[in-house]
């Protein structure tokens, strides 16, 4: 159980923000969590006639000359061409298509959050070097404006002392994107 006088402390990492919380709570297990950002819809439409089908590959002359290759559609993808579904292995070349694709894209935030406790082992300016409970050494550099709670008082980094134990709850949050994509493919065969 994390208390109610968490202060947060900034360490930097190489690949990702961390963030340590002083607290009273037990070594706990790492918990990861999804944090979505606002998500950006586009849509794009592309307009084009098949060149070529040679098994799951298509290839396309779209409307401004350029020609496109799709390689390895899978047989589940489907078409509406002249009202019937149709896979990619049965179009035929001259088939007119139009191609509706909406694609979202979502800033995620992915936060691991991990409750450990480690001794303080060398404090040196903004730099604490702490001994997790594992043995390892991990250096860390604390901003001065964040406090750390001692013997129930606020401290700075510069009030550490070697011996030192203090709890924490380590969180490193890593920014992805996830990108989805939903196409509709309709179109019209070729006259014979």
């Amino acid at each position: 159980m994390v208390t109610a006088r968490r202060i947060l402390i900034a360490l930097s990492t190489p690949a990702a923000t961390a963030l340590f919380m002083a607290t009273s709570a037990a070594q706990t297990p790492p918990v990861k969590t999804q944090v979505p950002g606002l998500a950006t819809v586009t849509t794009e439409q592309l307009s084009g006639e098949v060149v070529k089908v040679d098994g799951n590959t298509l290839i396309v002359k779209l409307s401004d000359g350029e020609l496109r290759t799709f390689s390895h559609v899978p047989d589940s993808r489907k078409a509406l061409i002249d009202g019937k579904e149709v896979g990619v292995r049965d179009l035929r070349p001259g088939t007119k298509l139009t191609a509706t694709i909406t694609k979202t894209t979502t800033p995620v935030t992915v936060r691991t959050s991990t409750v450990m406790t480690a001794t303080v082992a060398v404090v040196s300016g903004p730099t604490v070097i702490l001994r997790l409970a594992d043995g390892e050494l991990k250096q860390y550099t604390v901003k001065p404006e964040y406090k750390f709670i001692v013997n129930g008082n606020p401290a700075t980094v510069t009030d550490l002392k070697p011996g030192m134990t203090v709890s924490a709850e380590k969180i490193v949050e890593e920014p992805t994107v996830e990108i989805t994509a939903d196409s509709k493919v309709v179109g019209q065969a070729p006259h014979p």
